[in-house]
Order: C-alpha cells, then sequence, then structure tokens
C-alpha cells in the first residue's frame, strides 16, 4: 500500500513539475502589450513631427539657406537695396536734364536736316483710351513729337513703359510724346481695361490713342512692335518709322534732333 501511494506521489510530483515548466515559458501578455503600446506611441511622435515640418515647409516659416549662408528673405532686401540705388541713380540723372532744361528755358533747339523731312504727313481722326476725339492737330504745338507703337500683348512694350512714363515727364516744353494701342480698336473696347492697367502701373501720363481707319496706313508701315517715329509739328514723319525700335533707340534718334 505505501509502495502504491509513493509511486502516485512521484507521478503527481512529476506532472507538477511539468506544469511549472511550462508556465516559465509562456510570454507575459501583460508585458507584450506594454510593449506593443509603447511602439505605436513612438509612431505616433513621429508621425506628428513629420507633419509639423511639412506645415512650417509650407507656410514658408523657414526660409531656405542660400550657399552664401544667406537667407532667401536676406536676399530679397539685398535686391532691394540695389534697386533703391537704381531709382537714385536714375533720379540724379533725371535732375540734371532738367536742369539743363530749367537753363534752357524749358525749351530746346531743334535741328531737322531737310532731307529727313519725308513726304509721308499722317492725317487722322480717332479717339484716346477714354473716348476723346482727337486728330493730327496733335502735333501742331511741338517742334516734334514722339509717336510710340506698343501692344497690351507685348511684354517688351510693357517692360519698356516705365522708361517711356519717365521719358515723357523730362520732355522739354517743345516736344511732345503719344502713343498708339495697337490692339485698341476705334470703337471697340476690347482691351482698353489692360491697357489702362499697364499705363497706371507704369505712371505713364502721355496720350494714348485708338487704332481707327486714318491710322492703318502707318501701321502697316511697321512689322514688330514696339515700334516708334519722330513728327514735326506738321505731321511730317521724320526721318524713317523705326519698326521694332527699344526705348534707347527711340530716345537716340531724338537726341540727334535736339540741340
Amino acid at each position: 500500500m505505501l509502495k502504491k501511494i509513493r509511486n502516485v506521489t512521484i507521478a503527481v510530483l512529476a506532472i507538477l513539475g511539468v506544469l511549472f515548466v511550462i508556465l516559465m515559458l509562456l510570454p507575459d501578455d501583460e508585458e507584450g502589450a506594454d510593449s506593443d503600446e509603447t511602439q505605436y506611441e513612438v509612431q505616433e511622435s513621429v508621425t506628428e513631427d513629420s507633419d509639423e515640418a511639412m506645415d512650417v515647409e509650407a507656410t514658408g516659416q523657414q526660409a531656405p539657406v542660400e550657399p552664401d549662408g544667406e537667407t532667401v528673405a536676406d536676399a530679397g532686401v539685398a535686391e532691394t537695396g540695389k534697386d533703391d540705388a537704381t531709382a537714385d541713380a536714375a533720379t540724379d540723372n533725371g535732375d540734371e536734364v532738367s536742369e539743363a532744361n530749367v537753363e534752357g528755358g524749358n525749351t530746346v533747339s531743334v535741328n531737322i536736316p531737310a532731307s529727313d523731312i519725308s513726304d509721308n504727313v499722317l492725317k487722322f481722326k480717332t479717339l484716346t483710351l477714354d473716348n476723346k476725339e482727337v486728330t493730327q492737330d496733335i502735333f501742331a504745338d511741338y517742334d516734334l513729337t514722339v509717336v510710340h507703337m506698343w501692344g497690351t500683348y507685348c511684354m517688351p512694350c510693357i517692360k519698356e513703359m516705365g522708361d517711356y512714363a519717365a521719358f515723357y515727364k523730362d520732355l522739354p516744353d517743345n516736344i511732345n510724346m503719344i502713343a498708339i494701342v495697337v490692339d485698341v480698336y476705334d470703337g471697340i473696347d476690347n482691351n482698353v481695361s489692360s491697357a489702362n492697367k499697364i499705363l497706371g502701373d507704369a505712371g505713364a501720363e502721355f496720350v494714348n490713342i485708338r487704332v481707327s481707319d486714318s491710322l492703318y496706313d502707318l501701321l502697316k508701315s511697321i512689322q514688330y512692335v514696339p515700334s516708334s517715329a519722330i513728327v514735326d509739328s506738321k505731321g511730317h514723319i521724320v526721318g524713317q518709322v523705326m519698326d521694332g525700335a527699344s526705348f534707347e533707340e527711340t530716345k537716340s534718334r531724338l537726341n540727334g534732333y535736339l540741340k
């Protein structure tokens, strides 16, 4: 009997030992759960940091750094300084021209070789952009008038408009300037608002007129815009029509007739 009890006890102890070993080998569920939760929080933190970085880049709160160490914002300040210097230089030049005009009674002597006065006489009737009637009589009160031809679709024209605006303000009293907008037509208001905006942005104050039937002969003589012509008080074109002439070319041609 005792032998039987001993055998049962040994068997039970063996079973308990096996169960203990199995329990020791099983993972701790709570510890695994904590590990998973920690990993999720790290991923979430990384995601939030990435989103924040993207937001900063999108809103431009952080300016990229140029190779020389300047930020884009700093570079912009530097460029503004250059523009201011250029503007000051332009003002100085304008002052010198104005003083010369004052010394000459605000008029200049005009010398036009007879060979440069063509038989091509401008006679026209049209409207200004604001619908005021204008004819060739606009030339009568001036020794010379620069006729500038430009279009609202022409980027070089738009780029030079500020030059022409300043040029007009510095002209002597006996020299005038007007412009023909080649894509604005008498009786049609297409492109008028665009033309007015370009002129307004440039500060241009000279008269701009529409294309009419009586101006077609002049416009047929050019292939490009901007173009220019110089006209005397009687409407004669002086020299040749300057097809595709830049601002500097137009200014140089005019100065060739002034003393």
